[in-house]
């Protein structure tokens, strides 16, 4: 996979940022960047998305394989007490057959009321006992098969979710063999894009600080867009995190996906959000994109396939792709296509 990395890092060029006072890519190719930004961004998405997915799996697979181990011990123990239940049934009944015409005789052979008395409360003993077993027995077998059939169903539930786990490591590979065929095809025009990354870095280098300062300070931007004091906290708490690299599939500060760093920095600031962009977009309430203000949540595709955090003045922080860290991006570079809030 170090090649695939290493083909995705020049592919940053797709994800530089640049404000209205420096050049737009150039004409002849922002289609072919536009389109390609797509395709990239998609088999990241889908490949991260299956991370997030088979992660859940093995958790789940693995809780499966520990209520086995629990349910198969209980049906063995169980089997086991039936059995030795069966064989004192068994002998007891071979007892009362022997003794039975014995009782009989020495039952009537007795002198006393008392103990006869004696006589009668023996065998009303034996009976209990015999009836406690039979019982014992018939709740026994019942609950035998209750746990069997359990024990069936945890077994389906664990076939299909390892069936799950397989597909979802297919696709994930498949998606994976894709990107490494897009970096590869399009090496050329990745390569071009890169120098004009740098250089587009450099130039909006000091407005992001100012921006960032604006943000700190709590003060208006320049196109008047108003931080509330939580979407103040979230944003500082998404700096904090600049320069994180993107993991696929990460959720903490080792590494972030896009949609990971969402739900952690919002987290660190007491809002839960869904885990995975197209959940995140499907949670929020949709606004246009004319209305977006800083702490809003701004996404690519519908279904998403990449989120990232609005910050004010056409500028919002994003963990790209693998390669890449979590940074700063201008929306005239990198155009997004629908917004949401979360805070009211």
């Amino acid at each position: 996979m170090k090649k695939l990395y290493i083909a995705v890092i020049v592919s940053m060029g797709l994800f530089c940022f640049m404000t209205p006072a420096h050049a737009e890519p150039k004409e002849e190719t922002q289609q072919t960047i536009t389109e390609l930004q797509e395709r990239l961004s998609q088999l990241n998405d889908e490949i991260s998305t299956t991370v997030v997915e088979q992660e859940q799996q093995e958790k789940k697979s693995q809780a499966l394989t520990q209520e086995l181990t629990i349910q198969e011990k209980k049906v063995t123990d169980m089997t086991d007490k039936l059995t030795q239940l069966e064989k004192e049934i068994q002998e007891r009944v071979r007892a009362i057959q022997l003794k039975d015409a014995d009782r009989k005789v020495n039952f009537f052979q007795l002198e006393g009321w008392t103990k006869m008395l004696s006589s009668i409360k023996g065998v009303e003993t034996v009976r209990q006992s015999d009836d406690a077993k039979a019982k014992e027995y018939t709740e026994l077998t019942e609950n035998l098969t209750k746990q069997q059939k359990e024990l069936e169903k945890k077994q389906e539930e664990y076939k299909t979710v390892q069936e799950q786990l397989q597909t979802t490591m297919a696709t994930q590979q498949s998606s994976k063999e894709q990107l490494e065929k897009e970096l590869k095809d399009n090496e050329a025009l990745l390569a071009q894009i890169q120098e004009e990354e740098r250089k587009q870095e450099e130039a909006t280098k000091a407005q992001q600080e100012a921006l960032l300062e604006q943000v700190v300070l709590g003060q208006n931007f320049s196109t008047s867009e108003e931080v509330s004091d939580k979407a103040q906290a979230i944003i500082l708490s998404a700096k904090q995190y600049l320069g994180v690299p993107y993991v696929w599939g990460g959720t903490t500060p080792s590494g972030f996906d896009c949609s990971g760093l969402m739900q952690w920095v919002f987290a660190q600031n007491g809002v839960s959000i869904p885990r995975v962009s197209q959940a995140q977009q499907a949670a929020v309430k949709e606004i246009p994109v004319s209305e977006v203000q800083p702490g809003d949540l701004v996404f690519w595709g519908r279904p998403a396939h990449h989120v990232a955090l609005y910050i004010g003045d056409g500028y919002f922080i994003q963990a790209p792709q693998p390669g890449d860290v979590v940074k700063i991006t201008h929306t005239s570079w990198y155009p997004f296509e629908s917004a949401g809030r979360v805070l009211y």
